[in-house]
């Protein structure tokens, strides 16, 4: 009884989290009826604080759902430093894209998806913003290609490199080539949520990049690729880089020692500023 009750109070919790961000109507088709049928239709609907209409596909895409009704992450800036450049690795369809367009409305986004599905849906949560930029392919240590083996999820895909082009291949970006392309100093936020490919991002030569970093966000990700971890914290000790280490939900939050921001965790979307 008491684990019910418990499950009953969890629910009521989250359900009037998204009733603040998503409004009633679209909490309710979300929650409650697309759980029930288990429906992966592609669906519409509305942030409230954002003013933005957001795509996803039903039941198929619960994990990104749940962004919208469970506390999530903020990297508070300050006026004299503000957030300019993000790049967002394994955008997706584009949840984590938005969130930081929210609260960093001055920074360019680079949105780095692989998955051809999930990146048409990122266009179509994106194309109306000019300061995001789309990749269709997957972070790597090098400029190479990738194959895109599906996951259990639409949250799951992984890569490997590839010896030739073929219709599940894509092409793979590099840290330095993303600094080149967009001619940039510094990447303020360093978004990874790539499957285990952390292994070899960090495990390649890191050199003319990893110092460049403000911020690094990572889900753990031993799961994927065991060791993962340890090489991520291996290759930041070899620059003697010092950061400020925190957990929020699933992620580990890095925030470089002479960097004035901070870290907040948010259930609403407002009050950007």
């Amino acid at each position: 009884m008491t684990r019910s009750l418990a499950r009953v109070a969890d629910f009521i919790g989250r359900f009037s989290v998204a009733v603040e961000n998503i409004g009633l109507r679209d909490s309710i088709r979300l929650l409650f009826l697309q759980r029930l049928t288990r429906s992966k239709r592609e669906s519409r609907f509305f942030i409230k604080s954002m003013n933005r209409e957001f795509y996803a596909r039903g039941y198929a895409d619960k994990g990104v759902i749940s962004h919208f009704y469970r506390a999530g992450y903020r990297i508070k800036d300050v006026p004299a430093q503000r957030v300019r450049f993000i790049v967002d690795a394994g955008a997706n369809i584009g949840d984590e894209t938005i969130r930081f367009r929210f609260f960093h409305p001055e920074a360019t986004i680079v949105a780095i998806e692989p998955a051809p599905d999930n990146f048409r849906i990122l266009e179509q949560n994106t194309w109306a913003d000019p300061k995001v930029r789309r990749i269709k392919g997957g972070l790597w240590s090098k400029d190479c290609l990738l194959r895109v083996e599906p996951g259990p999820t639409n949250e799951g895909f992984r890569v490997s490199e590839a010896d030739k082009p073929d219709e599940t291949t894509v092409s793979a970006v590099s840290i330095e080539t993303i600094l080149k392309k967009f001619q940039i100093p510094e990447i303020d936020i360093l978004k990874l949520d790539i499957e285990g490919s952390e292994f070899e991002v960090f495990s390649g030569n890191t050199w003319g990049w990893i110092q460049k970093v403000k911020v690094f966000i990572f889900e753990c990700p031993d799961n994927d690729r065991p060791g993962a971890t340890m090489v991520i914290f291996d290759a930041l000790k070899q620059w003697n880089l010092k950061f400020r280490c925190f957990v929020s939900g699933e992620n580990i939050v890095l925030i470089r020692d002479d960097v004035p921001w901070t870290l907040q965790s948010i259930l609403f979307y407002k009050d950007a500023r």
